[in-house]
């Protein structure tokens, strides 16, 4: 049927996938273009290729660090190749591409894995509106993807993975979200969180994921010999360790503290971390009890985003890219329902909290975005504590979707 045999609605809802699509377009132009002018300029491509090429000729990842438009060694740093192995073998391809042919392609993968996985999430919360709710969805999820777009970094690829995963797990593809979770294992470690949270409130999924989590750690061993590869291990716990000991404030519950005046010691953070991974445990379990899919699963995303970016200690401004889909689409389905467009429009608010380091970036420094996630959190519990489930859009059956939204 032709855009002019389509119902009223649908034109409208196909106009805004349209608009939403060339939005996206645009915003990939103007996130790539800096690449191609100067690929020294706030591009974490560098970094992987470097871990690349460094993988691949047998020398050590983990000592190279870039600092602004240079390149040194320093084995006591804590930024840079922040992953396992598993990351610079994945980036091969585009390393082969060299720069700026494989930053760009990069770029567009993670953009297109990210706007794809919004669309298979509309289709679950709203399979009749999901045209409009990916549309609006996008609208809302831009501002905070566009940093992590313009800085190449590995957070847009991994906030598509984490929702391909709940995807899967709505659908009970056991399989198909063990293979995600590994994905996002080699894209980042802190997926790690997504992984023990799954296992331990999905009974199909922990018995599926022991075998492959083994196999994902041996598997860098077909492709270097035994000694570099146990090398690279060493030397890659000994760099998170580091890193989890930031001597500066990041964009983590502890650096918004910090902008207040205290100072939190990481043995006291380490005390949070366990309380506050405690806490995510029991509410994810709860979710499970009261909810049903697809919110069920919406809900351990929500708790494991939040909890990565209040209680990871490397969690930076960019990161938070990774929140973006559990506050856009949600904020897309309150839009499809007029008793709750105040809802929405808070949403979108915290949202544009999010956005990246474009506006206002020394006032806002590590302090916003971990306070309008500590927001978030608050509506998201009162949400899954809710008594009447059939006010929130994520459950609305399909007879009463289609009342309100008439």
């Amino acid at each position: 049927m032709s855009m002019s045999d389509s119902p009223p609605d649908k034109i409208r809802d196909k106009s805004l996938v349209l608009i939403a699509l060339i939005l996206w377009g645009v915003m990939f132009v103007v996130g790539t273009a800096h690449v191609v002018r100067d690929i020294r300029y706030q591009n974490e491509c560098l970094i992987y290729a470097q871990a690349t090429s460094d993988w691949w000729a047998g020398r050590d990842m983990y000592l190279a660090t870039w600092t602004g438009d240079y390149l040194h060694y320093d084995p006591a740093g804590i930024d840079s190749f922040l992953y396992f192995p598993h990351a610079a073998i994945l980036y091969t391809p585009f390393a082969l591409l060299g720069h700026p042919v494989g930053d760009v392609v990069w770029r567009f993968l993670g953009l297109s894995l990210f706007c794809h996985s919004l669309w298979l999430m509309s289709k679950l919360l709203s399979p009749n509106h999901a045209l409009r709710v990916f549309a609006l969805g996008s609208f809302v999820a831009m501002a905070p993807a566009y940093n992590s777009l313009h800085n190449a970094q590995v957070n847009l690829p991994l906030a598509a993975v984490m929702v391909y995963t709940t995807v899967a797990l709505t659908q009970k593809r056991w399989w198909r979200a063990v293979g995600w979770l590994m994905l996002g294992l080699a894209l980042k470690p802190i997926i790690f969180v997504m992984i023990l949270l799954v296992g331990a409130v999905y009974r199909p999924m922990r018995w599926r994921l022991a075998l492959p989590l083994a196999f994902f750690f041996l598997l860098p061993f077909a492709t270097q010999n035994f000694h570099y590869v146990l090398s690279a291990y060493h030397q890659c716990r000994m760099k998170l360790s580091r890193a989890s000991h930031p001597n500066r404030a990041f964009s983590d519950l502890r650096g918004l503290i910090w902008k207040l005046g205290w100072i939190i010691p990481f043995s006291l953070l380490a005390v949070f971390q366990v309380i506050a991974a405690a806490a995510t445990l029991v509410l994810c379990f709860i979710a499970t009890r009261r909810w049903k899919e697809p919110a069920m699963s919406a809900f351990v995303l929500m708790l494991t985003a939040c909890y990565l970016m209040l209680f990871n200690p490397r969690t930076e401004g960019n990161s938070y890219v990774i929140l973006a889909p559990v506050i856009a689409l949600p904020a897309a389905l309150l839009f499809l329902d007029p008793r709750r467009h105040l809802a929405a429009w808070v949403l979108v608010g915290i949202a544009f909290c999010l956005t990246g380091n474009l506006w206002a970036y020394r006032l806002t420094l590590h302090w916003l975005k971990p306070l309008a996630c500590v927001v978030f959190v608050i509506l998201m519990v009162r949400e899954l504590l809710r008594k009447s489930i059939q006010d929130w859009p994520l459950v609305m059956p399909r007879g009463i979707e289609e009342a309100v939204v008439a």
